[in-house]
């Protein structure tokens, strides 16, 4: 992801004079006439890539938010969509008129079916389920339509029950390893279907939490999925946050929050403690404990405590966070009953595995040291300049890396989704200097050159990135700069991820007379480009060295281009720039690594067998739900995992055997020293960036 916040605030005049036409709202309709609009606008003028809005969008929204918001068709019935048909070409006029009439009948309808629902699937767990019947349970969405009427609506639910029932029975059963021996002795009843009552129960209990939780969701939860199934056909990184979602993507980005340093998840309505962040305000107390449950919170020891048993998750955290220094008072339900309140200072608390780290590469002859950087996002603080950010904490590692004579820097981007335009522009800067970095086309179609400002450069020595598919955005303009000066070696996937776009946020309450919590709309407002005139777009960066890796699931690994409404690739002229004068012959450095891989071409065909295997992997479109088909289908699946797994790890092992670590690993890290150890003297990829910052020095 890349963000630009220069542009936050930035709207064309004519649109200002819009927005100023609104009054204050109040009610929620109002407030979601005014998102409507405001966002209908915005987009028209803004958005480099604007779409016609007629009968044909209006067609295919009506039939992506269904898909969002009943994905399973375990809700409407047949009916209630010929029914809402009526409004599949009106969706269009509504956004533009800001009309939330088609939302609001939906999410009524909506409502009213889940309570349906919820009545009959308690009376069918009521009874026994007869595992000896043959019958087949589809999942909903490889159905073409939904329940013709409520029997057959009733059926499908029972069908889908008994399938959840059947799972919890199989996930106990797997633990018996002599299951099979047993059923030839013809005991098979029980360890499995007198299993039946207790797992039923199970799935009762889990419904229960399931409907509680669906019932909580508000209709700005639901608005705001309503909102972006309309914007995800421009583009999709163009999204609209409540305010609250904002509130969650600025923590996140900015790798810190201020509260009291505990981890909670609901269970069954409780806010409970699942982790205590060492060092922060909760640990220090000593008086809050892991599956403690939080039952009531004051904002301050003086105000009054709200019970916060029920309560969505993310709304009893917004109770509990706030600024640091600040007191809360909690009351706490102990692990053996015991109700006590505690009262905690706010802190600072920061998320450290979103920090850049740092590792020394010793060789094993100890003469030669080569530094690691692990740079998981190019993080900022949107609302704090001096805050925490990635630029920063990157330059004084390389400071403090020069300090121990390293012969070679690696910076590790794997998994790398981006951040900001600003930071990735400065730390391209610490091994380019004053030079252009990345070009962007504006939405008015003029370009503009950026470039870093410092001419110091912070790092001359041999440097090579490592990416893999998900290094994203940011990430795939310092790969791409790098790449086009020829100041490094590219390393990993065969391309990165394929992103060039930069999205800028606009508050949506801007230029209105009101405190009404309108939300952020984050928008798709330019293209950027590499200094030779390509875009990343689809294309991303590809690698110099190709070194496969099995680290990615396939389940993630789509990348830009397999997403639907992606915008195109595209390229503009180039600007004149010069490639970095360095004294090394990067491609004798290239070939070299090149020939080593020659010599184990079996990791391409392992890595190859292992993406055509994955591929198979064709998720089943129906399940038995006779107790004996369903057990050995089960199995089945359990084989065929057990088996890819076999070849992922011999791949890992292979590329062990091929690229065997020749360096020690020196941290300064204590908290999961031993797990970063292991998993850096498990990876390939990264002992053949050692042997190439090795030869970088031998060449």
């Amino acid at each position: 992801m890349i963000v630009d916040f220069k542009f936050k605030n930035i709207i064309i005049g004519f649109i200002f004079t819009f927005l100023l036409s609104f009054c204050s709202p109040k009610g929620e309709v109002e407030n979601h006439s005014i998102i409507l609009k405001k966002i209908y606008k915005i987009l028209y003028f803004l958005h480099p890539s604007p779409i016609k809005i007629n009968n044909d969008f209006s067609k295919k929204v009506y039939k992506k938010y269904f898909e969002n918001l009943d994905f399973q068709k375990r809700f409407f019935l047949k009916k209630d969509l010929e029914y809402i048909s009526y409004y599949r070409e009106k969706i269009d006029d509504y956004w533009i008129n800001g009309d939330p009439i088609f939302f609001n009948i939906t999410i009524n309808l909506f409502y009213k079916r889940i309570k349906e629902v919820e009545n009959f699937c308690f009376k069918i767990l009521k009874k026994p389920f007869d595992f000896n019947k043959k019958e087949i349970f589809v999942p909903g969405e490889y159905k073409y339509f939904y329940p013709k009427n409520k029997e057959e609506w009733i059926e499908e639910w029972r069908k889908y029950l008994k399938y959840l029932t059947l799972m919890e029975i199989v996930t106990s059963i797997n633990t018996k390893k002599n299951f099979f021996k047993n059923y030839k002795k013809n005991i098979w009843k029980n360890l499995f279907i007198n299993k039946e009552k207790k797992s039923r129960k199970k799935v009762e209990e889990d419904l229960r939490e399931y409907f509680r939780k669906l019932k909580m969701k508000k209709k700005i939860d639901w608005f705001s999925m309503y909102v972006n199934t309309i914007i995800s056909h421009y583009d999709p990184h163009t999204i609209y946050f409540s305010t609250k979602e904002k509130e969650n993507f600025d923590l996140n980005i900015s790798g810190k929050t201020e509260g009291i340093g505990a981890e909670l998840t609901d269970y069954k309505g409780y806010a409970t403690v699942v982790k205590l962040i060492v060092g922060g305000p909760a640990w220090k107390s000593k008086k809050i404990d892991i599956g403690d449950k939080i039952i009531r919170v004051a904002k301050n020891p003086n105000s009054e405590s709200q019970n916060i048993i029920g309560m969505l998750l993310e709304n009893s955290v917004r109770l509990i966070r706030g600024k640091k220094g600040s007191k809360v008072k909690l009351t706490i339900q102990k692990k053996n009953g015991y109700i006590e309140e505690v009262i905690i200072i706010r802190d600072i608390i920061e998320k450290e595995e979103i920090f850049a780290k740092s590792f020394i590469l010793l060789d094993n002859n100890n003469k030669n040291k080569y530094g690691l950087i692990h740079l998981p996002e190019f993080y900022f603080n949107p609302e704090n300049k001096n805050g925490r950010n990635a630029a920063q904490d990157m330059k004084n590692i390389i400071q403090k890396l020069k300090k121990e004579k390293i012969k070679g820097l690696l910076i590790d981007i794997r998994n790398n989704g981006g951040g900001s335009l600003e930071t990735v522009v400065k730390i391209s800067g610490f091994f380019l200097g004053k030079v252009p970095i990345v070009q962007v086309k504006l939405s008015s179609g003029k370009k503009k050159i950026i470039k870093n400002k410092e001419d110091n450069i912070l790092w001359k020595g041999p440097l090579v990135i490592l990416v893999n598919e998900l290094s994203a955005s940011a990430s795939e303009i310092l790969a791409a700069c790098i790449e086009d000066y020829k100041r490094g070696i590219i390393v990993g996937s065969d391309q990165t991820y394929g992103k060039g776009t930069v999205q800028t946020f606009y508050p949506l309450n801007s230029f209105l007379f009101s405190n009404n919590e309108l939300g952020t709309l984050k928008f798709t407002m330019n293209k950027f480009y590499r200094v030779n005139g390509s875009s990343t777009q689809l294309k991303g960066v590809n690698s110099d060295i190709v070194i496969p890796n099995n680290n990615v699931p396939f389940s993630i690994k789509k990348m830009e281009k397999d997403k639907p409404n992606s915008m195109i690739w595209d390229r503009i002229d180039s600007i004149p720039y010069k490639p970095w004068k360095g004294k090394v012959d990067l491609e004798k450095i290239k070939l070299k690594s090149l020939n080593r891989l020659k010599k184990h071409q079996d990791i391409n065909t392992i890595y190859k067998t292992i993406q055509l295997f994955e591929k198979k992997f064709i998720k089943k479109r129906n399940f038995s739900l006779n107790w004996k088909d369903f057990y050995y289908d089960n199995l089945k699946i359990k084989k065929r995992n057990e088996n890819f797994k076999k070849l992922k790890d011999y791949l890992n092992i292979y590329g062990l055997k091929a690229y065997p670590p020749s360096y020690k690993i020196i941290s300064k890290y204590k908290l999961k020293k031993k797990e970063w150890k292991n998993n850096l003297l498990k990876d390939f990829q990264i002992a053949e960036c050692v042997n190439i910052l090795r030869d970088f020095n031998e060449n």
